[in-house]
C-alpha cells in the first residue's frame, strides 16, 4: 500500500471515525503497517497480528551488583540432621500426545494464520481501493465543468490526493429518492481539442426504492429548441455552448435543451468521450452483448479520420473496449433508432459484468473504473451520491432495466433530408411511459 503517512495523520486528527466504516478501515490498515505514524498519533497496533509484529519483547530486569563492596561474612547455620531416605512414590506416567491430536493441533495454528493474514491483505487491498474511488470521484465529480476536456486533466495532483479526507459511508439525504440523469456521449477524438458533438442523448432514471432503472435514447438528427440559439440538432447543443460561453457552457446547455425538451428537470448530468467509454470496457475486461442480427458497414469512419469495413455476426459476443465502441456506433446497415437500441445492449453488458465477483474484486474494479476515467469524464452529480446509488442498485438485476427509444418522427426535405422532427404530442406520450417505469 503506497506511503500516505500525512493523509493518514491528517484524517485522524480532522474526522471523527466511525465503526464499520470504509474510513476506520483505511486508517486501521495503515496503522497495522506503519509504526512511525502509530508513534506520532499515540495510538496502539489496530489488530493482533499488528501487536505480534511490532511490539518488541519485554527486556526482563537484571540485578545490578554494587561495584567494590566486600562480601559480608554470613553467620553459619547448623546443618539440620541428616533426614532418613523416605521411599519415593512413583509419578504416574504422562502419556505422549497422539500423533492425531499432535496433526490437529498444527493444522489449527496453520488454519488461523492463514485466516488473520488472509484479513489482513483483504483490509489493505478494500482500504486502498476505497481511498481510490474517493480520490477519483474528486476529480471526476465537479460543478465546476470545463467547456472542453484537455489530456492535462488525466493526472492527479498532490493536492487533489491528499485535499479532502476519506468520508464515513452514509447515504446522503435524498439518496433514496428517484433520480434523472443525462448521459452524455462525446464523440470527440483523443486528439481533439476542439468541441465536440454528443452522439449518444440518453436519459436514465434511477429509483432505488423500486430497485428500477430506466432509460430513454434520443437520435442525434433530432431537431430541438436550444435556449438562447434557436432550431438545432439535439447532439448540437454541446457545441453551440462551448462555442459561445454566455450560453452557460456546453454541458450546462446540452441538459437545458433536453430538459426543456422533456418538460421534466434533470437531476445531474454526465459526460464521457470515446476513450473513457473504451477504458471502462477494457477495465471490465469486456462485456457481453447479444448481437440480435448480421451487421456490415464498408465505410465506417475511424479515429483518425479515415474509413474500414467492419461486421458483426448474430449470436452473444464478449467485446472489448474498441469493439463495443463500433457497435455502439455502426449505423450504416439499418439506422439512428438502431444504433440506440445497440449502445443500450453495451450498458446492459457492463451492468452485468459489475455484478459478478467478489466484495474485494468489485471494488478493485470500481477503483480501476475511476482511475480509467480521470481526464475522460465529468459529471455534476455529488461524490457521496455517487456511492450512495452504486451501493443501492449493486444488486438489481437487468431484467429490471427498460429501454425505450423515441422512434416517432417524420424526416425533413431539400438540403437537410436526414432531419428529424418529433411528431406532435410524440414527445409527451415517450416521456410519460418513462416514468411511469
Amino acid at each position: 500500500m503506497p506511503n500516505d503517512c500525512h493523509y493518514i495523520r491528517k484524517l485522524v486528527h480532522t474526522n471523527s471515525i466511525l465503526p464499520g466504516s470504509i474510513e476506520k478501515l483505511v486508517v486501521d490498515t495503515h496503522l497495522a503497517q506503519c509504526a512511525e505514524c502509530r508513534r506520532q498519533l499515540n495510538m496502539p497496533a489496530p489488530n493482533l497480528l499488528g501487536d505480534l509484529l511490532n511490539t518488541p519483547p519485554t527486556p526482563q530486569p537484571q540485578k545490578i551488583k554494587p561495584a567494590n563492596q566486600q562480601p559480608q561474612p554470613q553467620p553459619r547455620k547448623p546443618k539440620p540432621a541428616t533426614p532418613q531416605p523416605q521411599p519415593r512414590k512413583p509419578k504416574p506416567a504422562t502419556p505422549p500426545p497422539s500423533r492425531g491430536m499432535v496433526w490437529m493441533q498444527s493444522l489449527l495454528i496453520c488454519l488461523v494464520t492463514i485466516l488473520i493474514s488472509y484479513m489482513v491483505v483483504m483490509g489493505a487491498r478494500s482500504g486502498w481501493s476505497a481511498l481510490r474511488i474517493f480520490r477519483n470521484l474528486n476529480q471526476i465529480s465537479t460543478t465546476d465543468i470545463p467547456t472542453t476536456m484537455t489530456t492535462s486533466d488525466a493526472t492527479p495532483t498532490a493536492e487533489a490526493s491528499t485535499a479532502t479526507p476519506v468520508p464515513a459511508f452514509v447515504l446522503p439525504a435524498g439518496s433514496n429518492q428517484p433520480i434523472t440523469v443525462l448521459l452524455l456521449g462525446s464523440d470527440r477524438r483523443p486528439q481533439e481539442k476542439t468541441p465536440s458533438r454528443t452522439d449518444a442523448v440518453i436519459l436514465l432514471r434511477i429509483n432505488p426504492q423500486t430497485q428500477r432503472v430506466s432509460f430513454l435514447s434520443f437520435p442525434r438528427d433530432l431537431i430541438v429548441s436550444i435556449p438562447g440559439y434557436g432550431a438545432a440538432r439535439i447532439n448540437a447543443a454541446h457545441v453551440y455552448g462551448d462555442i459561445y460561453p454566455a450560453l452557460g457552457g456546453g454541458i450546462k446547455l446540452a441538459t437545458q435543451t433536453v430538459s426543456q425538451l422533456i418538460g421534466v428537470p434533470i437531476d445531474y448530468t454526465v459526460l464521457t468521450d470515446f476513450a473513457g467509454f473504451i477504458n471502462i470496457i477494457d477495465t471490465l475486461g469486456g462485456v457481453p452483448v447479444n448481437i440480435t442480427k448480421d451487421l456490415y458497414d464498408s465505410q465506417f469512419p475511424t479515429m483518425d479520420y479515415k474509413y474500414r469495413e467492419v461486421s458483426f455476426q448474430m449470436g452473444t459476443s464478449t467485446m472489448d473496449g474498441v469493439t463495443a465502441l463500433t457497435y455502439s456506433r455502426i449505423r450504416h446497415p439499418d439506422n439512428d433508432f438502431e444504433r440506440t437500441k445497440r449502445q443500450q445492449q453495451v450498458i446492459t453488458g457492463v451492468a452485468k459484468r459489475l455484478q459478478t465477483g467478489n466484495f474485494v474484486d468489485t471494488l478493485e474494479t470500481t477503483a480501476n473504473i475511476t482511475d480509467a476515467l480521470i481526464g475522460h469524464a465529468r459529471t455534476d452529480m455529488p461524490r457521496d451520491l455517487i456511492i450512495a446509488l452504486a451501493w443501492q442498485m449493486r444488486a438489481v438485476p437487468t431484467t429490471n432495466f427498460s429501454y425505450n427509444t423515441f422512434t416517432d418522427i417524420y424526416y425533413g426535405t431539400g438540403d437537410d433530408r436526414y432531419a428529424m422532427y418529433p411528431v406532435g404530442g410524440a414527445i409527451k406520450r415517450i416521456v410519460t411511459q418513462w416514468l411511469s417505469q
